[in-house]
């Protein structure tokens, strides 16, 4: 298939775009996403199109030149026309626009209400749990340092094997679980933890929260900005070990953090954004 049929190539469109169509655009980590809605602009303008970035700050990861592009793309196409949708101020500045709008599109009514439950009281028998792809951006290296400085018992959820399969005896992986395993895990984890440089949102983590984990903020996370507590985002190992053994050791100050976190959330501008207005 080629970019005039609107589809990436090895796929099969579904159905064409017709007149008056409003067509959504996740992700901005390909050039034949930008190609198209470019093209629909200007052949086609009857077509809205609205787009659903996961944008990196281009002064918090390692990949800073593509992020830059993404970030000047993002504010070009909105000259024509095009709707830019974020969750966090942080980014509505960085892609500041005529056409740049918050959202709440990723909390739904799933994790809204799970948010309002107090999680079980169940005995959690994982540590430390990772969930996410297992690589650098998400650092997936730093987690395995602490997993092998902290001696605790350790899990983490994961798409696909790592290309290279760590060998440490604490640390238990689970490939390609299903939704409802996910939620049974998080059910029984202390700490959920995400090394990564820079999360748009955060997903991961807000699903944690929900289900009564502890998340300590590890890196640029817009969306944790005001929260007080656990901004170990400048700590070395040794002093993550530390902390991770101390949370993990006393369930009394975990469960008032985790509780501190999920308030936190529930109290958070966010949740009264509209869910992608003008849509």
């Amino acid at each position: 298939m080629s970019l005039q049929d609107g589809v990436l190539p090895g796929t099969v469109a579904i159905r064409r775009l017709r007149r008056h169509d409003h067509l959504l655009i996740f992700g901005c980590d390909s050039g034949w996403a930008y190609l198209l809605a470019l093209r629909l602009r200007v052949a086609r303008p009857s077509i809205r199109v609205s787009w659903l970035p996961s944008f990196h700050d281009p002064a918090h990861v390692r990949h800073r030149w593509r992020a830059w592009l993404a970030q000047r793309m993002l504010q070009a196409v909105q000259w024509l026309g095009i709707v830019i949708y974020v969750q966090t101020d942080h980014e509505q500045r960085l892609l500041a626009g005529p056409r740049c709008r918050l959202s709440s599109h990723a909390l739904g009514p799933q994790i809204r209400t799970q948010l309002g439950r107090l999680p079980p009281a169940s005995s959690r028998r994982i540590d430390l749990l990772f969930l996410g792809r297992p690589t650098v951006q998400k650092g997936w290296p730093r987690f395995l340092e602490l997993v092998r400085a902290t001696g605790l018992g350790a899990m983490a959820i994961v798409p696909v094997i790592p290309s290279t399969e760590p060998a440490i005896p604490e640390l238990q992986l689970e490939v390609a679980p299903s939704d409802t395993e996910i939620s049974r895990l998080l059910e029984e984890a202390k700490l959920m933890v995400i090394p990564a440089d820079y999360e748009s949102f955060g997903l991961a983590q807000l699903e944690a929260v929900a289900h009564g984990c502890i998340v300590p903020i590890l890196g640029c996370w817009p969306l944790w900005d005001s929260f007080r507590s656990l901004h170990w985002q400048s700590c070395s190992i040794s002093q993550l070990s530390n902390y991770c053994r101390r949370l993990c050791s006393s369930e009394p100050l975990r469960r008032r953090l985790a509780h501190r976190q999920r308030h936190y959330l529930l109290c958070h501008p966010l949740m009264k954004t509209a869910w992608l207005p003008d849509l």
